[in-house]
């Protein structure tokens, strides 16, 4: 079953977990910002992009290897005239130092690079997504504890009404009909209470898997950190620190390097090179044969597929700068969104608050009306309950959209990580 505490000067309320699944390993409440750290501390999808970063940092030391010497050394059993008829196996051995290439090397290097900072993106994306996700969990969590409260209290006022109507219909002083309403209306709250104790098993069983944990946490504070409440105060972005925005960036680089080195590829390449092959029966005979000087090669015919791979590279360039600006849009576009929502869902939560106390104002009339006066009917009665409670509902519901929202923003601008206070902090071996 789920018990509530509220412990003297705290407002945490504690939702007991037990009938969910085993107990979990620790029965502290579980905060939003410690969530985000054990959330983190575990996920494998930090892992994954933690491990792309270091696949990619060995891609920039494979590129950068055309700047060093190349030696190379084998056995070669063709014909060579300069050694004579013989087709016995030769040992050959080869080296070659590149001077010039116009910016083959280079552009591979940035290219790899982009890609380094393209895997880097991807890794505040899954962290960012991860903060996103879990916060949603703990929000829905809150919520449905909030709501089990109105609904718990729903059922009690409403067992009361239908209490005091069978009195009165064991008293002959009401019908049948009245009394058969009110219990249907106990139903009712027994079904949605129900209906909020499924989801909250759920979201339960949720946020435990983004956790790590076994079985569902004991306790969830209900609390946010006051911060949370301004996170879209503010309007400007640091595009810098949006990571969708950093990874269109990357790719618009990496597709500028794609460009560079293609084109660069048209151009010959300038290398000191040498080689020589000798007969394993007679090393320093006539039968050896070396070289050794600059060398300067280019590809002189290759079905126009240099040619073809500048043109992709040149449209790649395109695609890519538009999608920096696509990513800026959408960016830029959801958190407006989540901005004016918050100000309508502001708004709108004053109403209901002021609603709730005109409500409960009505159903004391009511029930004095159909009480002393018999002039409204238990229908009258019932309804201006489900009315007050309707509107406890939508205020919960509200609240905690909002949060959800300020979620969102930190999100969309790329601060949620500030946020929570996990800039510089280091997890799978990589620095936030």
């Amino acid at each position: 079953m789920f018990r509530w505490q509220r412990w003297a000067g705290t407002a945490v309320a504690i939702l007991s977990l037990a009938s969910i699944g085993h107990a979990a390993a620790t029965t502290e409440p579980v905060t939003l910002p410690g969530a985000m750290r054990e959330m983190l501390a575990w996920h494998p999808g930090i892992a994954q992009a933690a491990a792309t970063i270091d696949a990619r940092d060995a891609e920039v030391e494979v590129a950068r290897a055309g700047y060093l010497p190349r030696i190379s050394a084998g056995v070669g059993s063709g014909y060579d005239n300069r050694l004579g008829s013989s087709w016995r196996p030769r040992p050959q051995v080869s080296a070659s130092q590149m001077l010039f290439d116009f910016g083959k090397v280079s552009s591979a290097v940035d290219a790899a690079r982009a890609g380094t900072r393209i895997g880097r993106a991807d890794l505040l994306l899954a962290v960012d997504g991860l903060i996103r996700e879990t916060g949603y969990a703990v929000v829905e969590l809150q919520r449905n504890v909030a709501l089990r409260t109105v609904a718990n209290e729903q059922l009690e006022r409403i067992r009361a009404i239908s209490d005091l109507v069978g009195n009165r219909f064991a008293k002959g002083a009401t019908t049948r009909s009245d009394a058969l309403q009110a219990q249907s209306r106990v139903a009712a709250a027994e079904a949605t209470l129900a209906r909020i104790d499924a989801e909250e098993r759920r979201w339960a069983s949720n946020l435990a898997f983004l956790l790590g944990r076994d079985a569902p946490p004991a306790a969830i504070d209900t609390d946010m950190p006051e911060w949370l409440a301004h996170s879209c105060d503010d309007a400007a972005i640091d595009w810098d620190a949006v990571p969708a925005v950093m990874r269109a960036e990357a790719q618009r680089s990496q597709a500028d390097a794609d460009l560079r080195r293609n084109r660069a590829a048209r151009l010959p390449t300038v290398a000191l090179a040498g080689d020589a092959a000798t007969d394993p029966s007679g090393p320093f005979t006539s039968r050896s044969a070396y070289s050794f000087g600059l060398s300067v090669t280019s590809d002189v015919f290759g079905g126009n597929a240099v040619r073809a791979r500048v043109r992709g590279a040149s449209a790649a360039v395109s695609a890519a700068e538009a999608g920096a600006r696509q990513a800026r849009l959408e960016t830029g576009q959801r958190l407006a969104e989540a901005q004016q929502q918050i100000v309508s869902l502001t708004a709108l939560l004053d109403t209901l608050s002021a609603r709730q106390g005109d409500m409960v104002e009505t159903g004391k009339l009511y029930r004095l009306q159909y009480l002393d006066m018999g002039t409204r009917t238990l229908v009258d009665l019932l309804n201006a309950e489900q009315e007050l409670q309707q509107a406890r509902f939508d205020s919960v519901n509200t609240a905690h959209d909002l949060r959800r929202l300020q979620l969102d923003c930190l999100y969309y601008s790329g601060r949620s990580r500030d946020a929570f206070a996990l800039t510089g902090t280091s997890f799978r071996g990589v620095t936030l």
